[in-house]
């Protein structure tokens, strides 16, 4: 994302030297004994498993560093600063101590380029997580970030695009105005624009959604409707893919593609950007002058679905988004949008199935050539950099990323292979995160990205963990806690209370849905403003009700759908066990609470709440249990405060101030600890941020439990059913044997090409072998008759494409259980298989040693299988690696395959190699 992170220029002369003669894979799926930040840690089946073992769970571990982080964050005011706001909202630059004291780091013109795409992270994790946790904070840095974008970031009013969003400010003054010379990419004012909605149906805040609005009309407005540079983009891939062109590609890259220090400047994959920021638009009923904007979102997905899925093995059908570079290679956030728009609006893309599945998987090919990066399967995890052409050994962000649309893939396709994907790479992913806020990066340890960049150490983080247990709840939800974890309709106003969730949403159009992971039974949900109010319980969300999933250790998944009502929802349970203790009002209990200690003056009342001003006024709780919630109000008027927690001062705070009152916010909680005694203590510091008018800290209530249960990770996932791959094959529809079985195109492999190189380009032969093939001398046929297909099978095929290097892996992730593989061979490229014999190793055991494929198949344009049976994952992975030619006998020669196979039980028998004869 950003050129002072590439791999220098001696790095890459080597990695592309290693094209000619690529080092040894050395072990097919590696095993660490550390990774990131950790030692590592397995599960009973060899698998990653969480190093972590709070209650919470380790993705809610690492999504509270990462808002505590946010809100800790140090200040800048004028005039060094246009006006009051965290440096994050001006400067993407940081270190930070081990013990967690940050330092803004100062920053060049190009460095500050990264403003919308880290604006664009911070306001969706803010949206998302004021949903999940209640806090106020989320509010008011939403807040701060729209309003510093709109103050000093747009074009000026005489601009051919006048107040529209510079969204990469590599011109001018980091601390100041953006200067619209900078580069104005539409796929990141849209990525921004999204969150700007979603910001604006919290707050009401008008101004935001009048900027929003404009943006998008004027790239309704702006769109190309007769060739131009989309055209000759649109034409160029759909060549290469062998399909004809649809449609032009509706925008360029950028407004204003002469401030582009590239002249390559089509928009490619970056167009699903778009298509989200102009249905967010519609969703709120601004469809444009004449229609423009519905107008405008139907060509950007008829050029996703007609010109760029048709092309979707082409390296840059889905790049052309990093702000720093032209960015010509499939890269992880177009790959993320894409394959989510597709899974949003599946009525738009009738291929979705196939679609998502292939462009995601795809990913992982692309992204493993760089030997430096060495991106593959990690204790059974995938882990990548974020594109083939970047970062080192920062394997992490990347699948902190994919995990998020691998995990809804697996939701909405019912996949456990997608599920099993996503659920390994989020538990490596956050081997990463330090109590202090401290991010290593680097698979082996260290840094690579963190230390320097914070929109990636900690807004991306907290955007794509509260996805990914938005999605697998049951897996990640921290246990025996409230939150609401996913909802169509964006949450305005959210209480957590003891046993009790109170709120309310936006809108509830058709289809609204929210699912919540709750601790209790709910014995009431309830939607105001119609009737009846009570909603009921059903066994399926076909109207208006609500379901119960009892998950393990005693919690519960409940999915509430209210079409039509917005305003109040109620979910009530009851629990002895959980304790909540009100300021102003104590409830009291079954069995004897403490009170909350005031200490200094608390002289002014609010609703539920009482309030303080001075410096040293203090509350204190102490409490038997394992997580602990401090509710009370906010407002324009409120100010500081420090946490002490168990005696010791918490590097988080508490800030009150707020646009706007609220009450019954969470101000502080803490989750994750030893179920035993400890106190909380607030201590007023009667000092304020610079934008509030006031000191005031108002406590309402602290709730607690002493619950404990299952902190569940998934152990033991996997898919237990025959999975089919047929290699270099780029149809979107899978192919169908003669028994009815479905091939899907094979993708799961690393070749090691060298950075940036493109591994379908060179490794995937695409064009398939002759359809037709001379008589097969086994079977009498008449004579000069031709025998349909490849000799010798009746699925020519799947023999009819295939990969081939001097060395690859293929990893087919597979649950517990023992396994057959079926290797599909057939030598139809006019190949010397002598010369390129294959020798294959399964789970690094050799198996077959330099196979001559033609010798085994009685000759050329035959196809062959061989079958191994009884094969256990190690480290939940079936691994096979393919080796070409003989090295120690100074025979340079390529290994390929045709398709594989991997299902339970036996796979009966299959041909026995023939070893190639030696010279």
């Amino acid at each position: 994302m950003n050129a002072s992170r590439r791999l220098p220029i001696v790095v890459v002369l080597v990695a592309l030297a290693a094209a000619y003669w690529p080092p040894s894979i050395a072990s097919p799926a590696q095993v660490q004994k550390r990774y990131y930040a950790y030692p590592a840690v397995h599960d009973k089946y060899g698998v990653i498993a969480p190093w972590y073992k709070g209650q919470n769970g380790q993705c809610d571990f690492r999504l509270r560093i990462a808002a505590e982080t946010l809100k800790r964050y140090p200040w800048i005011e004028p005039p060094a600063a246009p006006s009051a706001a965290p440096h994050y909202v001006f400067n993407g630059h940081w270190k930070i101590s081990p013990e967690g004291a940050i330092a803004p780091v100062p920053i060049n013109d190009w460095d500050n380029g990264d403003l919308g795409q880290r604006a664009a992270y911070i306001l969706s994790a803010m949206v998302d997580y004021y949903r999940y946790s209640g806090d106020p904070a989320a509010i008011a840095i939403m807040t701060l970030q729209a309003d510093a974008l709109l103050d000093h970031c747009c074009t000026p009013a005489d601009h051919p695009w006048p107040n529209f969003l510079v969204s990469v400010p590599v011109k001018g003054k980091p601390y100041g105005k953006c200067n619209p010379k900078g580069m104005i990419q539409l796929d990141i004012v849209a990525e921004v624009g999204v969150p700007l909605l979603r910001a604006y149906q919290i707050t009401g805040n008008k101004r935001w959604f009048e900027a929003a609005k404009h943006w998008g009309d004027l790239m309704a407005a702006k769109r190309n409707r007769s060739g131009g540079t989309g055209s000759s983009s649109a034409s160029g891939l759909a060549a290469r893919a062998d399909k004809p062109p649809v449609a032009p590609a509706p925008w360029g890259r950028y407004a204003n593609p002469e401030c582009a220090p590239w002249k390559d400047v089509q928009q490619t994959g970056g167009v699903a950007f778009l298509l989200y920021f102009f249905d967010e638009l519609i969703r709120l009923n601004h469809t444009g002058t004449n229609n423009e904007i519905v107008q405008a979102r139907d060509a950007g997905r008829a050029y996703l679905r007609d010109v760029l899925l048709p092309a979707w093995t082409v390296n840059d059908t889905w790049g052309r988004n990093y702000w720093d570079w032209n960015d010509p290679v499939q890269a992880e956030n177009v790959t993320e949008f894409v394959a989510r728009y597709m899974m949003d609006n599946k009525e738009a893309f009738p291929n979705w199935r196939n679609d998502v599945r292939n462009v995601l998987s795809l990913f992982l090919n692309h992204t493993s050539v760089c030997p430096k990066s060495a991106g593959e399967v990690y204790s059974g995890a995938w882990a990548f950099p974020e594109s083939s052409s970047c970062c080192g050994r920062s394997l992490w962000y990347g699948p902190m990323e994919l995990a998020v649309p691998f995990a809804q893939y697996g939701v909405e396709a019912n996949s456990p292979w997608a599920r099993e994907l996503a659920r390994r790479m989020q538990i490596l992913a956050t081997y990463d995160g330090h109590e202090t806020g401290v991010s290593e990066d680097n698979i082996d340890g260290g840094f690579v990205v963190n230390a320097d960049w914070f929109k990636i150490a900690h807004p991306m983080a907290l955007k794509h963990l509260l996805a990914t247990i938005a999605w697998m709840p049951e897996e990640f939800g921290p246990a025996r806690e409230n939150h609401i974890v996913r909802s169509t309709a964006v949450v305005k106003d959210v209480c957590y209370c003891g046993n009790a969730v109170t709120y309310s949403t936006f809108d509830a159009p058709q289809r609204t849905i929210d699912v919540l992971r709750l601790r209790f039974v709910p014995g009431v949900v309830a939607a105001r403003w119609g009737e009846p109010s009570v909603l009921p319980k059903r066994n399926d969300l076909a109207e208006n009700g609500y379901t119960i999933k009892p998950l393990p250790g005693g919690d519960y998944l409940v999915s509430v759908r209210h079409d039509g009502r917005h305003d109040l929802i109620v979910v009530l349970g009851t629990d002895a066990e959980d304790r909540s203790l009100a300021a102003a009002t104590p409830t009291q209990f079954d069995a004897p609470v403490p009170q909350i200690a005031f200490t200094g003056d608390w002289p002014h009342s609010e609703v539920l709440a009482r309030a303080a001003t001075a410096h040293g006024a203090s509350a204190t709780v102490k409490f038997t249990g394992n997580q602990v919630r401090l509710s009370g109000n906010v407002g324009p008027d409120c100010g500081l405060a420090d946490v002490y927690f168990d005696g010791a001062k918490q590097l988080v705070g508490i800030d009150c101030w707020n646009p706007k009152f609220r009450s019954s916010q969470t101000l502080y909680y803490r989750n994750g600890l030893p179920n035993g005694e400890h106190t909380l203590k607030v201590v007023v510091l009667g000092k304020k941020n610079p934008r509030s008018a006031g000191t005031k800290v108002p406590i309402s209530t602290t709730d607690w439990s002493v619950k404990t249960g299952v902190c569940g990770f998934g152990e033991g996932g996997g898919p237990t059913d025959t999975q089919r791959m047929v290699f270099g094959y780029t149809g979107r529809e899978d192919l169908k044997d003669s028994a009815g079985n479905l091939w899907r195109p094979g993708t799961e492999f690393v070749v090691r090409l060298g950075s940036g190189a493109d591994s379908v380009a060179s490794t995937w032969w695409t064009t398939p072998a002759p359809a037709r093939s001379p008589v097969d001398s086994a079977t009498p046929k008449s004579p000069g008759v031709a025998t349909p297909g490849l000799a010798g099978t009746a699925d020519p095929d799947l023999y009819r494409y295939g990969i081939h290097a001097r060395e690859f892996v293929v990893n087919v992730t597979v649950g517990p259980g023992k396994y057959h593989a079926r290797l599909k061979f057939a030598a139809t490229r006019k190949l010397d298989t002598s010369r390129n014999c294959v020798t294959v190793a399964i789970n690094g055991r050799e198996v077959v040693k330099k196979m001559d494929v033609a010798a085994t198949a009685g000759g050329p344009d035959r196809a062959v299988d061989l079958v191994f049976n009884d094969l256990e994952p190690l480290g939940g992975v079936i691994d096979f690696r393919f080796t070409g030619g003989d090295p120690k006998a100074g025979i340079a020669g390529e290994a390929f395959v045709q398709a594989i196979e991997v299902g339970p039980g036996s796979g009966g028998a299959g041909a026995t190699p023939v070893t190639t004869r030696s010279r």
